[in-house]
């Protein structure tokens, strides 16, 4: 039989339904595993009202268990007559067997006393009232409410409790509410209770469907005829409608059967930003905007409202009336910050704190714009300095506007919109990106000047937060410091720039004040190499291959690239492969000695394997002349790792025929100095080929 838990409560926000239903469907498979229930499967669905949990061909009755229970040691068995002894016989009266069924076993710790036991599953219907109570109980959410003696804490206060096993009542109580059978209709059209005769999925879906006010209960069918009602409606008036994935998302947790009522509004509030429109409609109303062909904002809206009315016109003068206070807020923002400027915003940064000890928001700017400019002139973009120069200083500004203050999420946007309108058009292109990458994944910036401004501004922001110790721990990262430095790594290797990590880093350090604490600079270096290390494998690179580059940190990233693609064409090579173990044990070797050179003396060799291997580094280095100090792309580093494989056959030889460790010490050390010179060949030329 089928069994079903209807969880009924006041309004739970939005942002509180799924997680509950994840961890309805978690926690309802944890307790039937603890009480031996088997089942089919294991569903939960539901909305703000009502989290319901289904269980498919739910088993009678829990499954018999056998269960050995240690008892105490076996010389307590039986006594010096062989009759059991009090220990003895208690343990097995505790566990219900007779004592002459006790046996013994032998443990790490000696022989033990032993009673096998077969417990008895108990009839499901039993069962379900303690199940029913901890999953209703066990639920976490993010805020809670206390509203009844017990105490309980919850997202909003229960008000109903179904309970069904088949067609029978599962009889138990929370917080005061027992359970029953009857769940209620939408919230707007009364209270008299819906009947729910059996604990059938199908039928319970259809009953809801099928009321006067029909209930969707099915997150998937709501999210259909929403998409469906909002664009019909969109239609109506010859247009689409903007639909963002994160509003449809959050309107179907907060409906129980979404109903689209579209409106106008007057034709002066397009003359705001499309985004600020859209910020207005999409996050503070929960509007969907109305967009024409090119993508362009269209004078109407679409609300969305729970359930079915005869007095739609009443409803959308409602909406219509709360759309317009809301987008009137927002043009006496925008023109209040239009009358004051960007200038104005910009020096009202003085008052804004960056982060304790390191100066105001201003401070911040200034630093900005001058790592921006020394970026200009190391990536050869010395043409930008004047819009690079405005849009770094003016980055931040707009976080002073009344507009930003109201809607933080238009941070950028909006200063490049205020600089647009003071005749600033390329600046503005610039700043709409400041903040861009949004995600570790998403879009970079569109301009150059875009991404030297934005890479200024995030690396600022990663060096001031490690100087002062803020550094992210586990998963605590309250300034998004991950997302900041996968963007720098992003832009310096997708945009190709010329810079070094180590030289961005150094930069943008030197320009805070002299004798500024560090409590953790140190530290930024390895929390870039993790960024860089994720970003090569999002890139398509193998898995730990850039760990063989060492000087990662010095190079351009678009080189520590094309490195990281030669390592991977060649690693996989039998030569290389044995190089590569011929490496490690040089390594090795050379871990033990002391007072190890690189001073190679001739003179000193005894054996023909010493001199073919110093001929083979000498080879090699006259090959590859400047090569090594000038590669830059996959191919000429490939040029370089493919005379690794020249060592294999003297590297072999010199091991077969040289013992190391001579007897005479000037031999032993020549020999060291050798097998040094060959590591810094394998090791330090471009990479440590033993960390592959």
């Amino acid at each position: 039989m089928n069994a079903l838990l209807e969880i009924g409560t006041e309004h739970l926000p939005s942002r509180f339904v799924e997680p509950a239903l994840k961890q309805m469907e978690t926690l309802g498979a944890k307790l039937l595993e603890e009480h031996r229930l088997t089942y089919k499967s294991v569903q939960a669905f539901g909305t703000y009202r009502r989290l319901v949990l289904f269980i498919e061909d739910l088993a009678e009755k829990s499954a018999d268990v056998q269960k050995e229970v240690k008892g105490p040691p076996a010389k307590l068995l039986k006594d010096a007559n062989g009759n059991f002894t009090p220990q003895s016989a208690g343990f097995a009266q505790k566990n219900g067997i007779a004592p002459e069924k006790l046996t013994v076993v032998e443990t790490e710790k000696g022989p033990f006393i032993y009673a096998n036991i077969k417990i008895k599953g108990e009839k499901t219907p039993k069962l379900l009232p303690e199940i029913f109570t901890q999953l209703v109980t066990g639920l976490e959410f993010a805020k809670n409410m206390v509203w009844e003696e017990s105490g309980l804490r919850y997202g909003r206060p229960i008000r109903s409790l179904i309970g069904l096993y088949g067609d029978k009542v599962i009889k138990f109580a929370v917080a005061g509410v027992e359970s029953n059978r009857y769940t209620y209709p939408l919230s707007s059209f009364g209270r008299k209770p819906i009947k729910v005769e059996t604990a059938d999925k199908q039928y319970y879906v259809d009953l809801l469907k099928n009321q006067p006010q029909p209930i969707l209960v099915l997150p998937q069918e709501r999210r259909e005829a929403l998409i469906k009602s909002v664009t019909a409606e969109a239609a109506v008036r010859g247009y689409q409608a903007d639909l963002d994935e994160d509003l449809i998302h959050e309107t179907v947790f907060f409906t129980e059967h979404p109903v689209a009522v579209g409106g106008d509004f007057d034709l002066k509030f397009l003359t705001l930003p499309k985004e600020l429109i859209t910020t207005v409609l999409k996050k503070q109303i929960k509007m969907f905007p109305v967009l024409n062909d090119k993508h362009e904002i269209q004078p109407y809206f679409i609300a969305v409202r729970d359930g079915v009315s005869v007095n739609q016109n009443e409803v959308r003068d409602g909406f219509k009336k709360v759309m317009s206070a809301r987008l009137s807020d927002a043009v006496f923002f925008f023109e209040n910050d239009k009358k004051a400027g960007l200038e104005f915003f910009k020096q009202k940064l003085a008052n804004v704190l960056f982060l304790e000890g390191l100066g105001s928001m201003l401070d911040k700017s200034a630093r900005t714009e001058k790592l921006a400019l020394w970026l200009c002139e190391k990536t050869a973009n010395t043409a930008l300095n004047q819009t690079v120069q405005y849009a770094a200083s003016h980055a931040y500004a707009d976080l002073a506007s009344h507009v930003v203050y109201e809607f933080p999420e238009l941070q950028g946007y909006m200063g490049g919109e205020y600089a647009a309108l003071e005749g600033h058009k390329e600046e503005a292109d610039a700043m709409r990106d400041f903040y861009y990458p949004l995600t570790s994944t998403s879009a970079l910036p569109s301009t150059v000047a875009g991404n030297l401004v934005a890479l200024a501004g995030k690396m600022d922001t990663l060096v001031g937060n490690f100087l002062i110790g803020q550094i992210p721990t586990g998963s605590e990262d309250p300034f998004a410091l991950r997302r900041q430095a996968f963007a720098v790594v992003r832009i310096l290797l997708e945009k190709g720039l010329q810079v070094s990590l180590k030289e961005l880093l150094e930069a943008s350090a030197a320009l805070y004040p002299q004798g500024t604490p560090d409590k953790g600079l140190k530290e930024l270096r390895g929390f870039l190499f993790q960024r860089l290390a994720l970003v090569l494998e999002q890139r398509g690179h193998a898995a730990g291959v850039v760990n063989a580059v060492t000087n990662w940190y010095e190079l351009p990233l678009t080189q520590v690239e094309a490195l990281v693609g030669a390592l991977e064409t060649v690693k996989t090579g039998a030569e290389f492969s044995a190089v590569l173990e011929s490496a490690k044990r040089v390594c090795n070797i050379l871990k033990k000695a002391e007072n190890v050179t690189e001073n190679v003396q001739e003179n000193l060799f005894e054996l023909p394997a010493e001199k073919e291997l110093y001929n083979k580094i000498h080879e090699v280095d006259s090959a590859l002349g400047c090569t090594v100090h000038t590669a830059k792309a996959k191919d000429e580093y490939l040029q370089i790792l493919k005379t690794y494989g020249s060592f294999k056959a003297p590297l072999e030889r010199f091991f077969t025929d040289v013992m190391v460790n001579a007897q005479d010490p000037a031999v032993r050390a020549n020999r060291l100095a050798l097998l040094a010179r060959v590591r810094r060949y394998l090791t330090q030329t471009v990479a440590d080929i033993t960390k592959l």
